[in-house]
């Protein structure tokens, strides 16, 4: 600092700041910073993209656009303590001039060229640690340069947190070597963690099955039917499942098609490694809704109309086929039928759940490599050269490029021994959108499995060239194909590579208006604290709603009378909770039991309360 820095703070504020600094640290990595860094920052706003978006609302998954700092403080508000696993390789400080990206944290000012990297590494961090869950985890890959000042940093932001550093092979070998001719070929991925956390290959947390049947001391929770792959991909995976104690039919979704064959769909003699969807049912093992809203349609056309005019359920959709008369033949089949608008679930037990019991190494091996090792866990990986070979198919088509991507392997790797099925992965430095494919391919693979991700990635837009957009280019443009599907060109003809399944809203950081009442990021909030999910704001409406099976979420712009009459009316046709939040609670008033009335909370009201209705 120069002694500029200090001209605006007058005695008592000086003496203040010298006793701080007196009380504090001792020993430890120290580096030029503002004491002020981070305080006073208002949060910014995410637009939602829809064009860009992938998949139907709402949405499971998020990419967004923009500084991270921007990202990490809005996700404050919606996903403190939620996050069970970040991952990020962030810029190295290398000064690399080959890269895509901005690599060079070094100001002329700075006494100490380690300074402007740390402070920035650091304001990040801390927001960071806040999203993790009590048994989170946070990886962070990190070449030999920088590798002891993070591991410092590390130590500061997470107390007592080190759970280890992992070693990989990027490279096998090197001809460009410095004069003291080492090659250089590993990187290191750092490992803190908040004390509840353990991997796979430990203890997995089984703290969610908690439900018990009569008789079965065996507990159970609530997982998918389905499985991340189209209609297309598993013909065989998408047909109409039946509830013989309620009468009621299921209509498959297109995207995501059920994870068990139908025995009216098994051939002859063909050998299954599951139960069939029939055998579930008989045995108790699916969770139909309760209370379902239901829809009966007694001619082909009157099923069109309904579903054209959006009164059918939702999974029930046109265009899906060819042919006329292949569409003909998916509709005929629910004419006639009394259908449900909710979704089955499927019963895990906990029994089923495979348990390693070996530790992991921190070594992490190649793919094809032998390390012998008999009483351990080894991860393994591919090199640096996996991840640009996979790239460059994936975005053949689209004339952009990424330098030195991480292996899709080694991301998988780590994201598989620290999360279960349902967690939720974030990666604020998002680069070509590896986290967001090893999640899919992980979902993929598990068939049952539904972690989510949580993308954040800058547009490294410069002086020179003003309409940079990596986010959107690179990120997204490969999140887009490893959902959809991608071809590329190989010597002996084109390749397809079928989609893995998912979604994501795209969204775009930007500053927040003074004085305004963001209505669209609180509402943004909201759905993402409930339900981790994303849907659309309505300007032209009033009342704000999410439906899922077991949820009505309402939020309330205004208190007119208009307003209270049509809440009333959702509330008693509801079937299910409902949860309302208000700016005036006492204007709601006490409505049926099955709904809760509740105050907007204060950390949103002061984000984004502006003018306030």
């Amino acid at each position: 600092m120069t002694r500029s820095d200090y001209d605006h703070l007058d005695r008592e504020a000086l003496i203040e700041l010298l006793e701080r600094r007196g009380v504090g640290q001792k020993f430890g990595l120290v580096w030029e910073r503002a004491d002020t860094a981070q305080k006073g920052l208002p949060v910014a706003k995410l637009d939602l993209e829809m064009g860009l978006s992938v998949g139907d609302t709402p949405h499971r998954n998020l990419i967004i656009e923009g500084d991270n700092l921007n990202a990490l403080r809005f996700l404050q508000l919606s996903h403190r303590g939620r996050i069970k696993c970040i991952y990020i390789d962030p810029p190295y400080n290398t000064g690399g001039q080959e890269l895509a990206y901005q690599d060079r944290y070094h100001g002329k000012d700075d006494t100490y060229r380690h300074s402007a990297w740390l402070e920035f590494m650091a304001q990040r961090l801390r927001l960071a640690r806040e999203l993790l869950m009590p048994d989170g985890v946070l990886f962070v890959s990190i070449d030999d340069y920088e590798v002891a000042r993070l591991t410092l940093l590390l130590d500061q932001v997470f107390p007592g947190g080190k759970v280890g550093s992992f070693v990989w092979r990027r490279r096998s070998g090197s001809n460009d070597v410095p004069a003291s001719f080492l090659s250089v070929d590993h990187e290191y991925v750092l490992c803190y963690a908040h004390p509840g956390f353990s991997f796979a290959g430990l203890n997995k947390d089984l703290s969610g099955y908690r439900d018990h049947d009569p008789g079965n001391p065996d507990p159970w929770k609530r997982g998918d039917l389905s499985k991340s792959h189209d209609y297309r991909a598993r013909p065989n995976g998408f047909y109409p499942v039946y509830d013989p104690q309620q009468g009621v039919w299921y209509a498959p979704n297109p995207k995501r098609v059920w994870a068990f064959a139908s025995e009216g769909l098994v051939k002859q003699g063909q050998k299954l490694r599951r139960e069939t969807m029939e055998q579930l049912i008989r045995e108790g093992r699916v969770i139909f809704p309760k209370k379902d809203r239901t829809a009966l349609y007694a001619t082909l056309e009157e099923l069109r109309a309904a579903i054209t005019e959006g009164h059918a359920p939702h999974f029930l959709q046109l265009g899906l086929f060819a042919t006329p008369e292949e569409e003909d033949a998916y509709l005929s089949q629910y004419v006639g039928r009394r259908l449900g608008y909710g979704t089955p679930g499927y019963k895990r037990f906990r029994s089923e759940v495979r348990r390693p019991s070996k530790p992991i190494s921190s070594w992490i091996v190649g793919l094809k490599e032998d390390d012998g090792a008999e009483d351990r866990t080894t991860l393994r990986s591919g090199l640096n050269a996996e991840g640009t070979v996979l790239l460059g198919q994936m975005l053949q088509s689209a004339g952009v490029g990424f330098s030195y991507p991480k292996p899709l392997s080694l991301v998988q790797t780590l994201i598989a021994q620290a999360t279960g099925p349902e967690d939720t992965v974030l990666d604020f430095f998002a680069g070509s959108g590896t986290t967001a494919h090893a999640v899919l391919a992980l979902n993929a693979a598990d068939e049952i499995s539904n972690r989510r991700f949580i993308l954040a990635s800058s547009t490294e837009a410069t002086a020179q060239e003003p309409q940079k957009n990596l986010c959107q280019s690179v990120t997204r443009e490969r999140v887009r194909r490893a959902i959809q599907g991608y071809a590329h060109r190989t010597r002996s003809g084109p390749v397809e590579v079928v989609g893995l399944g998912g979604d994501f809203a795209y969204l775009r950081a930007a500053p927040l208006p003074a004085g305004e009442t963001a209505h669209d990021q609180i509402w943004f909030a909201l759905q993402l604290r409930h339900f981790q999910t994303l849907g659309e704001y309505r300007p032209d409406c009033a009342i704000q709603q999410h439906w899922t099976d077991d949820l009505v979420l309402l939020y309330l712009t205004e208190t007119s009378r208009e307003v209270m009459d049509e809440l009333e009316r959702l509330a008693e046709a509801a079937g299910r909770p409902v949860t309302v939040y208000t700016w005036q609670l006492a204007e709601v008033g006490i409505l049926s039991e099955n709904v809760t009335v509740c105050a907007l909370p204060a950390e949103l009201r002061e984000a984004f309360g502006g003018a306030c209705p």
